[in-house]
C-alpha cells in the first residue's frame, strides 16, 4: 500500500530537545567560566586584586539563563500533556467527514472527492487536476449553477489510463456569459480515519493525506 501522503508543515526541532541541548551547552560554557576564572584568581597580582563585580554579574547571568532553560523544560512538558489530550479528544472525530481547505490530495488508488463553490451562477467551467508541476492529468466540464458543487476523481488520465501515485491539485476555472471570470473556492473532501501526534500541532489521518486540524473546516457524521 501506497504511503499517504503528509501536507503538515515539517516539525521544527521540539522545545525538549532545544531544552536539553541548552542545558548542554551552558554547562560547557560554566565550567569553562570557572576554569578561567581559577587560572585569574591564581594569577593575580597581589597588588592589584581582580574586581569580583563581574563575576559576581556573570554568575547572576548564568544563573538567569539556567532559570530559563527550566522553563522551557517545564513548558515542552505542558506542551506534550495538551499534544495527548488533543489526541484524545479528536479521536471522536474518526469516522467523520471533513471538509478540508485544501486544494491539493494524495492520490494511493481511492477516488478522491473535491468540493468547489461558485459565488454566482457561470456561463461555463472546467475542472482540472494537475499535479505538482502543474501539469493537467485529468480535465472535465464543471457545474455552471451558483453553490457548492462535489466533483470525483478515480485517477483517470486525459489518455484514458490511471495516474501515479502522488499529490494532485484541483483547478477550477469559471466565466460568466460576458466572459468575466468567476474565482472559485476549493476544498477537500475526506472521511477522517486517525489521528497523527507526530507532528508540532495535531493531524488527521485521510485517505487523501494528512491534514493539519487547523485545515478542517467542518466535521459531519456520515
Amino acid at each position: 500500500m501506497t504511503d499517504l501522503i503528509s501536507f503538515v508543515p515539517p516539525s521544527q526541532a521540539g522545545a525538549a530537545n532545544s531544552a536539553a541541548t541548552s542545558r548542554a551547552t551552558l554547562g560547557q560554557n560554566f565550567d569553562t567560566f570557572l576554569a578561567l576564572l581559577t587560572a585569574q584568581v591564581q594569577n593575580q597580582d597581589p597588588l592589584s586584586p581582580l574586581d569580583s563585580t563581574q563575576f559576581t554579574d556573570q554568575l547572576v547571568q548564568f544563573s538567569g539563563v539556567e532559570q530559563q532553560i527550566k522553563s522551557n523544560e517545564s513548558l515542552a512538558t505542558l506542551i506534550n500533556v495538551t499534544r495527548s489530550n488533543s489526541g484524545a479528544s479528536l479521536s471522536g472525530y474518526l469516522g467523520q467527514r471533513a471538509e478540508i481547505a485544501r486544494s491539493e490530495a494524495g492520490f494511493s488508488g481511492e477516488p478522491i472527492t473535491w468540493r468547489y463553490t461558485l459565488p454566482r451562477s457561470a456561463a461555463g467551467s472546467i475542472v482540472t487536476v494537475t499535479n505538482l508541476d502543474g501539469r493537467v492529468v485529468y480535465s472535465t466540464e464543471g457545474e455552471t449553477s451558483a453553490g457548492s458543487h462535489d466533483f470525483t476523481w478515480n485517477g483517470e488520465t486525459l489518455r484514458g489510463g490511471t495516474a501515479d501515485p502522488g499529490a494532485y491539485v484541483i483547478r477550477v476555472v469559471a466565466q460568466d456569459a460576458d466572459g468575466t471570470a468567476i474565482q472559485a473556492s476549493h476544498a477537500l473532501m475526506a472521511t477522517v480515519t486517525g489521528v497523527d501526534l507526530g507532528f508540532d500541532e495535531p493531524a488527521l489521518t485521510t485517505s487523501a493525506g494528512i491534514f493539519t486540524f487547523s485545515d478542517v473546516r467542518r466535521l459531519t457524521r456520515q
